[in-house]
This record gives C-alpha cells, structure tokens and sequence, in this order.
C-alpha cells in the first residue's frame, strides 16, 4: 500500500492530508492540529512519517486492525491513527466495491441526525484513535462531535459513524 501525506492551508492554518492509494484506488483522512493543545502541522508531519512503515506493509484487508497496530506501536497520537484509520477504511471500500456503511455494518439504520440540544456523553473521533474503535463506543446515550474539515476529508466515515449514536453535533475547526 502506498502512503503519502502533504501539507495543505486553510483559513485558519495548516493540516495534513493523508492519502493510502492500492491499485489506483485512493482513500484520504486529515489532520488538522489545534494550537491551543500545542500541536502543529510538523509535529503531526513527523508522527506520520513514524507511522509509515507500518502502513505501507499493512495489506488493505487489514484495514479495521490498523489502527490499533499503530495505537500499539505509538499509543499518544490519536488523530493521526484515526486519519490513517478512516483513510484505510475509505480505501478498501473502494477496493471491495461496497459503500462504507455497509463495511462498518450499518444499512439499514437510520440516517444520520444533526443534533442541536444534548446534554449527555459527546465523543470525539478524533481523540479516540480509530474508526472502529470509535464504532465500539457507540450509544444511543451519547452524541458524536462530527467536525468539517476544509475539504470535506473523511465526511464519509464520519456520518456513517454518526449513524450508530443517538446523533451528531457539527462542528468546524
């Protein structure tokens, strides 16, 4: 699996865009560092370029075990493994020819709800790590922050994800 990684500019800085590409077939996932938790694009720059052997030996059927390989490997960087994660599953999705609900076994379950009043658990996927175990955490007792990125990256996985929680508040960097 190829891997490649670059850094982008939006309003309010810079991210990350990750991209796993296997036989023409791409998926992306982003990372978008907040200053006010002290990350910035190099330090994220430098955890992927640690994660990347790792990724480019993984094969993409591997793709929901991956990110718990990396949480192994380098346990404090959850944003990159979930970008990793959700660019992997992106990835086999278009490999395998089934839709990305269908991968995280959600057809047939309601859409996905904007919520706009909650006052139970909020989940962040991004500080959880991966797409599945983001997935392991899902309740109709809590909501999941769905946060836009400038382009779109990992909206897909993101309101698939939403489907399995009570609903979701957006959110923008």
């Amino acid at each position: 699996m190829k891997f490649f990684y670059n850094l982008e500019r939006y309003e309010n800085g810079e991210y990350v865009i990750l991209t796993l590409e296997e036989n023409g077939k791409v998926g992306i996932g982003a990372v978008i560092p907040e200053r006010k938790k002290g990350e910035n694009y190099k330090t994220i720059m430098g955890v992927v370029e640690e994660y990347r052997h790792t990724v480019e030996s993984a094969k993409p059927e591997h793709f929901a075990s991956i990110s718990f390989k990396l949480k192994e490997d380098f346990p404090n960087h959850p944003k990159v493994t979930f970008a990793i994660s959700a660019a992997a599953t992106e990835l086999f999705s278009k490999i395998s020819k089934m839709r990305i609900e269908e991968l995280l076994m959600c057809e047939g379950l309601r859409g996905a709800v904007m919520l706009t009043d909650w006052v139970g658990d909020i989940v962040v996927p991004e500080e959880i790590g991966g797409v599945f175990e983001v997935l392991s955490m899902a309740s109709q007792d809590r909501a999941l922050l769905l946060r836009r990125y400038p382009h779109d990256e990992m909206s897909n996985i993101l309101h698939a994800l939403s489907r399995y929680f009570a609903g979701y508040f957006p959110s923008s960097w």
